[in-house]
């Protein structure tokens, strides 16, 4: 008699996984201001292949630098500020067709009656560089950052208006003082004092 022995079964190729991030976006603006910054979505699969995608947003204030094309990609998302002060909410659909795969993004903009100060921003005039996250509640800011050169990390403090900001930078052993104008909805004019900086003139930019 034949002996017959057991068949191994043998898996299948795993799927690449299609990969989207973030997983949420966020902007604030001013009502019928400057659209703010674009931001970026990382589209890609785990091998790397050239393979399809489609995205597309479900409101028209989310605007897409690109309805499809091929992993690995980085998508600009863009969102208009011309309605009225409030918080709306938005979804991107991102779809790998090859697989039936969707990815969604939810989006929410925050449209206020005047420029934001809150965010991130950033800086650079010769060697120095600036970055600030800030937060702001009422008149008071706070947050933190990095001042180079020397490269440091600081912490934030101080006050802002709808059209000024005055702000401290602490770093372990010096202060920098940053006062500074708002040109429009996503820069600011910007001067420098500190044991290190000598009246140092330089531009944030919203990032």
């Amino acid at each position: 008699m034949l002996a017959v022995s057991g068949c191994r079964e043998f898996a299948g190729a795993k799927t690449p996984e299609f990969l989207v991030s973030p997983a949420t976006l966020a902007f604030t603006a001013r009502a019928g201001g400057q659209d703010p910054p674009l931001q970026f979505l990382s589209i890609r699969e785990t091998d790397q292949e050239p393979v399809h995608w489609t995205a597309s947003a479900d409101v028209p204030w989310i605007g897409l630098s690109s309805r499809g094309d091929i992993v690995p990609y980085f998508l600009g998302i863009g969102v208009g500020t011309g309605m009225a002060a409030g918080v709306y909410r938005g979804t991107l659909t991102l779809a790998r067709p090859s697989t039936a795969d969707v990815r969604v993004v939810p989006v929410m903009l925050t449209l206020l009656s005047s420029t934001p100060l809150a965010g991130r921003w950033a800086g650079l005039q010769g060697s120095v560089s600036v970055t600030l996250t800030l937060v702001v509640s009422g008149s008071q800011v706070s947050g933190v950052g990095s001042l180079a050169p020397p490269a440091r990390a600081v912490d934030v403090t101080g006050t802002g208006t709808n059209s000024t900001v005055s702000l401290r930078l602490a770093a372990p052993g010096d202060t920098t003082s940053l006062s500074g104008t708002f040109v429009d909805d996503n820069s600011i004019v910007a001067t420098l004092r500190g044991p290190r900086l000598a009246d140092l003139s330089l531009t944030l930019y919203r990032q």
